[in-house]
């Protein structure tokens, strides 16, 4: 039984998702004006399987993270993802990945 208390921390934190410097410069936005001049690099999806546990905007929060991450690993500088809606309820978590030019 010790041994769950010990990696019950563990657990909780594998369930979260962490900006690299990388990430924290993507834009994650609803408007699609915004990326209207970018070339688009792909799809991306901000769902977790622990989502499910969360309140709602802790939800957003994770969904937008994660958004962020996998743009961030395409290459990518902005996200065009309804979850960027501060009214977001779900369930859509998808976003597409654009390279914008400065």
């Amino acid at each position: 039984m010790p041994r769950f208390f010990i990696l019950l921390p563990a657990l909780l934190l594998g369930a979260c998702a962490y900006h690299t410097s990388r990430s924290s410069i993507v834009v994650v936005t609803d408007a699609k004006s915004v990326v209207e001049n970018c070339a688009r690099l792909g799809e991306v999806d901000g769902q977790d399987s622990s989502q499910v546990i969360m309140p709602l905007d802790k939800t957003r929060d994770s969904v937008i993270t994660r958004l962020k991450i996998a743009a961030a690993e395409l290459g990518g500088t902005h996200v065009l993802a309804n979850a960027a809606d501060i009214k977001w309820k779900g369930p859509d978590t998808k976003g597409a990945v654009y390279k914008c030019n400065p």
